[in-house]
């Protein structure tokens, strides 16, 4: 008899569908009052044989395999970066959820380099984003200010509730 692998896991889609899923989930996460929550994932550039796009799938199929089945990833072409849309996960999961990823990405040994170090900004509507745009504006800048720390070591940013 076959055994089936249920293990949950991320699918990862291209450019136009990871923007189209994320303004619908936006939209019924309003209707039915859940949250979304956003991550950016920069991965470090040195040591890499890889050019970004493809250290960025890898780490996208790492990604996949630490989120549930009903979460999108999408590879940003050219910039290195990975974005995952997290269907359901309110801004207190965050911490946790980047935590597992900090922790697994550590362990796995990347093709054409050493050890990954990954720099991650997060945010999640309606807690700290409005509507899909700013939630995706909120995630990347908050990457981009944990990529510019000076730190060798894996890093993350979260929104901050909105009025707190």
């Amino acid at each position: 008899m076959p055994r089936w692998d249920f293990r949950p896991h991320g699918t990862i889609v291209d450019e136009e569908t990871f923007a189209c899923v994320t303004e619908l989930e936006t939209r019924q996460a309003a209707r039915l009052q859940y949250a979304v929550s956003m991550l950016t994932v920069f991965r470090n550039r040195a040591g890499s044989i890889l050019t970004s796009e493809e250290a960025a799938e890898q780490l996208a199929e790492v990604i996949s395999s630490l989120v549930r089945d009903t979460d999108v990833i999408h590879v940003v072409p050219g910039g290195g970066a990975v974005r995952v849309l997290l269907v359901g996960g309110e801004l207190e999961d965050l911490r946790a959820i980047i935590q597992r990823i900090i922790a697994e990405v550590s362990l796995y040994m990347f093709e054409g380099a050493s050890t990954l170090v990954v720099k991650i900004g997060g945010a999640c509507y309606p807690a700290t984003a409005g509507n899909s745009q700013e939630l995706l504006r909120q995630a990347d800048t908050l990457a981009e200010e944990a990529r510019r720390e000076a730190s060798g070591a894996s890093t993350y940013r979260l929104s901050e509730r909105a009025g707190a």
